[in-house]
């Protein structure tokens, strides 16, 4: 699947992003969250047209973005690769 272009200037992104990440593995904003404001804030796609892109119905984009828990690990996971993310387990001492 393809990645999808930056929104914002690209120095601003890296930065904005870093942060995003940093709070991820601080465990300070879930998974939905985070593909949430990706989406929004450095891709600018509405949901559906990115739900589309992705090959998922918007009630299940939506779904996700709200950490649903009935949200099968494989919709995830063809939500976040397309923002150039994969799911994956790491150990607790790494988070």
């Amino acid at each position: 699947m393809p990645r999808m272009p930056p929104k914002v200037e690209e120095h601003k992104r890296q930065v904005a992003q870093a942060e995003l990440e940093r709070r991820m593995k601080q465990g300070k904003v879930s998974v939905g969250a985070a593909v949430r404001e990706i989406r929004q804030r450095f891709v600018g796609i509405t949901l559906e047209d990115y739900a589309r892109l992705c090959g998922l119905s918007k009630t299940t984009l939506m779904n996700i973005e709200r950490d649903d828990p009935r949200v099968l690990l494989e919709s995830v996971k063809k939500a976040v690769e397309p923002l150039g993310y994969q799911l994956s387990l790491v150990p607790a001492e790494d988070l």
